[in-house]
């Protein structure tokens, strides 16, 4: 009876689960997604959201089997929690084109490129960022995607003025000032402080030579800060009217007379003389012997030596510089700029300490001839250095004069000396190193006489090629050679070798003529490049040889109006105002306006190598 019972009750089962059930078997109607039939994938380019400029998403679709999406009828949304760091976004790229024959269809991993400013301003820290993806099937049904995941917004590698704020923002005064001295310190280590080795021995090696370790310390420290004293005064002076202070410092005027004085204590250390302040000023330094006197002839030396290193500025100071220039704080100009002048000065400390370690060593001998010679040779190559061709010479002149100096300095280096029975081999080896310098020299000659035969055409200003430019008044409207460029690859022709620039100067209306090529480009769709540039300015010429020249920047540079504003004449109220509009604090500066209109500080930057320039520039949409 009892199975009976159950018999009877299996079909009341049924019925009742079976509707419930079933649907759990069946595919999805077409018009839905089911998750694991697709695949959303993105990936953060360069992994971070860098403040000030574009967050580029790479976006891939995987279709499941035998479903494809159409070509057209498809768009991606971006969100993200928290306080809006988004500008708008760039019109979103297709990167893969329809398979032919296939009636419009994607393949299978469709990708897109999505991008949009980051604002400057923006927070740093972790945000939750949703990608929505919207197409259709080439049913006609719709396919949404969607993806979630955290993206960092922060600033990038290079420190900038606003990196510097925000850090100061977040970390602190303090630690932001052991910062500025850990980074002298490391540029301490660089090839910028090698010339002032021979100096702070010269100076401070023969005043502590028998006076202890503790002399030649306080004597070390004293020069140093004199040294850090020259950093300091630039810093107050950025955070004043003079903000163009890193540019002024790779002028003729600076690097003129520091290569001079580079030059007079180069002979010194090969013996031409001995290193002395003129008697008038040793006395009234020294105090009648005093001890104030020598330290305030030391702290003299020591600033000396401060601005004989003040060209070589690194990216860290030229950026502290500048956030400087933003602040408008003298003090605190003053004192970021003397701890970063007492980090890098701490490994002459070391080295104005140690002669005062070497008492019992001898005095004179051919080791210590060949170190002096050694050090002579490097201030002679920084200041032939500063005056190279492309800075301050122009190569007719520079190869001659380097030629001579080299001749000399085999002479003082003993090219010419007899060998007799008695010499040692260190001589013989002296006289050999000699006798490589001195042929060195009469090539440097030969190569002198042949720039001055060769047409002064072939060489631009300061002896580099002098870059091709479009030159125009201002008051003309016609094309460019860039914005023919397009045109140009389009019919065949051979791609750019070097960006054709619009030339204004100041006093030429350059405000009139900038924004009528803006509004041109504008209209047009096409993104503008501007180069601040001057005829003084050394890494400007280094940008025009070894960037705009480079054929990859100027393939580039095709798509882009190109406009350079040469500033080489002191600025008038114009070039000012346009100056502070761009966010100019010295010079090169290149500028970068997109196809909307918008002004990209975040991708302005000074001189930057070919390659760097280039991903700055496919970053400009």
């Amino acid at each position: 009876m009892k199975t009976n019972r159950l018999q009877n009750l299996i079909p009341v089962y049924l019925a009742l689960v079976l509707p419930l059930v079933l649907p759990l078997t069946l595919p999805a109607p077409d018009a839905a997604l089911a998750a694991d039939d697709q695949a959303l994938e993105v990936t953060i380019h360069g992994g971070v959201a860098e403040i000030g400029r574009n967050l580029q998403l790479d976006i891939e679709v995987a279709s499941p089997a035998g479903r494809r999406l159409s070509a057209h009828d498809w768009s991606v949304t971006v969100t993200a929690d928290g306080e809006p760091f988004l500008d708008q976004p760039y019109p979103t790229k297709l990167l893969t084109p329809a398979d032919q024959g296939s009636g419009g269809l994607l393949p299978a991993h469709a990708r897109f490129e999505w991008a949009a400013p980051v604002k400057e301003g923006s927070a740093v820290g972790q945000r939750q960022l949703t990608v929505d993806f919207s197409g259709k099937w080439e049913d006609g049904s719709t396919a949404t995607l969607t993806w979630t995941g955290p993206v960092q917004v922060d600033f990038g590698q290079e420190w900038t003025a606003d990196k510097i704020s925000s850090y100061i923002e977040r970390k602190g005064l303090g630690l932001f000032l052991l910062a500025v001295f850990g980074f002298g310190l490391l540029m301490s280590l660089s090839p910028c402080i090698y010339p002032m080795i021979p100096i702070t021995l010269a100076v401070i090696g023969a005043r502590s030579q028998d006076k202890g370790p503790a002399h030649g310390l306080m004597l070390s420290v004293t020069y140093v800060i004199g040294m850090a004293l020259v950093y300091a005064v630039l810093g107050a002076l950025s955070a004043t009217v003079f903000s163009g202070i890193t540019a002024f410092m790779q002028s003729p005027a600076v690097l003129v007379p520091i290569a001079l004085i580079m030059a007079v204590l180069a002979l010194s250390m090969f013996g031409a003389y001995e290193l002395e302040a003129p008697a008038f000023l040793r006395d009234k330094l020294q105090g009648g012997g005093g001890q104030s006197g020598n330290l305030l002839g030391v702290l003299v030396m020591g600033m000396v030596a401060g601005l004989v290193a003040s060209p070589c500025v690194g990216p860290f100071l030229a950026a502290l510089l500048v956030w400087v220039a933003t602040t408008g704080n003298v003090v605190l100009g003053f004192f970021s700029l003397f701890t970063f002048g007492i980090g890098m000065g701490m490994l002459l400390i070391g080295v104005g300490t140690f002669p005062s370690l070497l008492g019992s060593m001898p005095s004179s001998g051919g080791w210590m001839v060949t170190v002096r010679n050694g050090m002579g040779l490097i201030l002679l190559a920084m200041a032939f250095f500063f005056v190279r061709p492309g800075a301050v010479l122009a190569a007719r002149y520079f190869y001659p004069l380097l030629g001579v100096t080299t001749v000399l300095v085999a002479v003082f280096m003993g090219a010419f000396d007899g060998i007799t029975a008695e010499t040692n081999w260190w001589g013989k080896v002296r006289k050999g190193l000699g006798i490589c310098v001195l042929l060195a020299g009469i090539l440097i000659l030969l190569l002198g006489v042949a720039v001055n035969l060769a047409p002064h055409a072939q060489f631009g200003l300061g002896g580099i090629p002098a870059p091709t430019m479009v030159t125009g008044a201002p008051a003309s409207g016609g094309t460019t050679g860039t914005e023919a460029a397009p045109d140009q690859a389009s019919a065949g022709f051979e791609a750019p070798r070097e960006v054709a620039f619009t030339v204004v100067k100041t006093g030429q209306g350059v405000r009139d003529f900038l924004d009528r090529k803006r509004a041109e480009a504008k209209a047009a769709g096409k993104p503008v490049v501007i180069d601040f540039w001057a005829n003084w300015c050394v890494y400007c010429k280094k940008l025009d040889k070894l960037v705009w020249h480079d054929p990859a920047v100027a393939a580039e540079a095709a798509r882009f109006l190109a406009i350079k504003i040469d500033a080489t004449a002191p600025d008038d109220a114009e070039m000012e105002a346009l100056k502070q509009e761009f966010k100019v604090p010295g010079l090169p500066r290149v500028v970068f306006i997109d196809s909307r209109g918008q002004v990209l500080h975040g991708l302005s930057t000074g001189f930057q190598p070919a390659d760097k320039m280039l991903e700055t520039m496919r970053e400009v949409r």
